[in-house]
């Protein structure tokens, strides 16, 4: 089904400003990265450098699974409950956020991830991306405790 709320939110100037900005930002963390990285490479050598790359993103990766896993159960959690929390939802938005700095090699890039993990900033910032966006925290609740009561009327198991 097309969402054509979704499909305006996609191909407004609004928008396309936004996600330009944010690629373009993403964009200058991944610059000064690598010239991190050759600083570091010539201080402790080249080798050191792609281990410590290596492992923090081993480390991201298996952190993030963890994390947004762990946001995505209190997410159904609440939704099944039946009460609405904004603070959840922005949560795992900013997870899922942290989760791209984190799996992407560099050292900015894991500060930035870490950074968005702290619960204060990480409800401000998926409140922010969710008002930039056009998304209402309340329809998105309501939307998805229909999707999964309609799941459970019929035997569908919602979670997959």
């Amino acid at each position: 089904m097309l969402n054509f709320r979704l499909l305006y939110i996609l191909i407004s100037p609004r928008s396309t400003r936004i996600y330009l900005g944010l690629t373009a930002g993403l964009g200058l963390v991944v610059l000064l990265d690598i010239i991190l990285f050759l600083k570091l490479s010539l201080m402790v050598g080249p080798w050191i450098t792609m281990a410590v790359l290596a492992a923090n993103a081993a480390a991201g990766i298996l952190i993030m699974y963890y994390l947004v896993d762990l946001r995505s159960r209190q997410l159904v959690e609440t939704i099944d409950g039946g009460h609405f929390e904004s603070e959840i939802f922005s949560r795992y938005l900013s997870t899922l956020v942290a989760s791209l700095f984190l799996i992407m090699p560099g050292l900015l890039n894991t500060l930035a991830g870490i950074l968005l993990l702290i619960p204060f900033v990480g409800v401000k910032l998926g409140d922010r991306l969710a008002r930039l966006t056009g998304i209402d925290w309340q329809e998105a609740y309501e939307f998805l405790r229909l999707d999964r009561l309609a799941g459970h009327r019929i035997g569908i198991n919602a979670e997959s």
